[in-house]
C-alpha cells in the first residue's frame, strides 16, 4: 500500500524545495508567496487561537498568513476547496458534453502511471506551455523545476500519472496522498494536443482510481484562488469537482494591519497594487490578499485573530 503523508512528511517536501517552513502548536506553515505564509497542508481546515498567530508574527518577521478555517467559524471570508468525495464517480456522473470528451479522451490517450524522473524529463515544455496559456507569469526557474522533482521522488506518496498521445506526452499529473485525501498537486498539459483532451481523460481516470479503487476519502484540487481564474475552476467542476464551503482568513502582521486601517492609506496601496496587477502574478496574488482579508468577517478589520 502507498505511504500516506502526515504533515510533518509535506513539511519536509516543501523544506526540500528550497521553501521557508515554520512550525506552530497546530499547524506547519511554508512561504508560498513572498513573506507572506500558508498553513500547510493546505486543505486542511484550522482553528487558531490568537496567542498563536501572534507568535508567527514575533518570531518570522512575515507580512501575514494565510489558512483555511471551517465554515461555521466566525473568522475569515466566505470561500471554498474544491473536492470530489461524491461516490460512485463515473461517466454516468459527468455531463454530456463533459462524458463525450473524456471518452474521446481516453480514445486518443494511453493514460497510465508514470516515471517521476519520466515527468521532470518530458514536461517542461508543458509546464511552460500550461503558464503561457493561463497567463501566468511565474518565474519557474529550471532549477526549481529540478528541486520539485527532486523533493518528489524522496516523498513517498508522491506520484506520477500521464497521457500520451501517439508517444507524446500530452499532460501530467502530480498527486499526494495524505491520510485524509489525495490532493491533485500539479496539472499540467500540451497545447497542439488540447484536441485529444488529454487533461479530461486524465483527470477522469485518476479520479476514478483513487475514489472507486483505492477508497479514498476524498480529493482535493485546492483552495479557491487569490486570483480570478474561473476558467479553471469551471473545467474542474465540469469533471465532477464541487465547491465545499469554508472560510479563508488572512491575517496580517499587527503593525500592517495598523496602518491599513487609516482609510487614505489603504486606498493608496489598493491604487498602487491595482497599476501593478497586469504586470506580474505576485501583485495579483497581493491584491487577492489584500481583497480576502478586507472582506473578511471577523470582529477585527482587515484579517484581525
Amino acid at each position: 500500500m502507498l505511504p500516506r503523508l502526515t504533515a510533518e512528511d509535506y513539511a519536509r517536501f516543501l523544506a526540500l524545495q528550497g521553501y521557508r517552513v515554520r512550525r506552530t502548536p497546530s499547524a506547519f506553515w511554508f512561504e508560498a508567496n513572498r513573506w507572506f505564509f500558508l498553513a500547510a497542508p493546505h486543505h486542511r481546515e484550522y482553528c487558531l487561537e490568537s496567542e498563536e498567530l501572534r507568535s508567527l508574527f514575533r518570531s518570522w518577521g512575515c507580512f501575514g498568513v494565510r489558512y483555511a478555517a471551517p465554515a461555521e467559524s466566525a473568522q475569515g471570508k466566505p470561500s471554498y476547496q474544491i473536492v470530489l468525495d461524491r461516490r460512485p464517480y463515473g461517466l454516468e456522473q459527468l455531463s454530456a458534453n463533459v462524458r463525450s470528451k473524456v471518452r474521446r479522451g481516453l480514445r486518443r490517450c494511453d493514460v497510465r502511471s508514470a516515471n517521476l524522473a519520466d515527468l521532470e524529463r518530458e514536461g517542461w515544455e508543458l509546464h511552460l506551455e500550461t503558464l503561457k496559456r493561463q497567463n501566468r507569469d511565474e518565474a519557474w526557474t529550471s532549477d526549481r523545476w529540478a528541486r520539485f522533482w527532486r523533493a518528489a521522488r524522496q516523498t513517498p506518496g508522491i506520484e506520477g500519472w500521464g497521457a500520451w498521445v501517439e508517444g507524446r506526452l500530452a499532460a501530467f499529473l502530480v498527486t499526494v496522498t495524505f491520510e485524509d485525501a489525495v490532493e491533485f498537486l500539479l496539472s499540467r498539459s500540451s497545447t497542439e494536443e488540447r484536441g485529444a483532451y488529454p487533461n479530461n481523460a486524465l483527470i477522469f481516470a485518476v479520479a476514478e482510481e483513487m475514489l472507486m479503487r483505492r477508497k479514498v476519502p476524498e480529493i482535493t484540487f485546492g483552495l479557491e484562488s487569490l486570483e480570478p481564474v474561473k476558467p479553471l475552476d469551471d473545467f474542474k467542476f465540469g469533471m465532477g469537482f464541487r465547491a465545499r464551503p469554508i472560510r479563508q482568513v488572512v491575517v496580517f502582521h499587527p503593525f500592517l494591519r495598523f496602518l491599513l486601517n487609516r482609510p487614505a492609506l489603504r486606498e493608496m496601496v489598493r491604487g498602487w497594487i491595482a497599476r501593478r496587477e497586469k504586470q506580474h502574478v505576485y501583485w495579483r496574488k497581493a491584491a487577492g490578499l489584500l481583497r480576502f482579508a478586507e472582506e473578511t468577517e471577523s470582529k477585527q478589520s482587515l484579517g484581525g485573530s
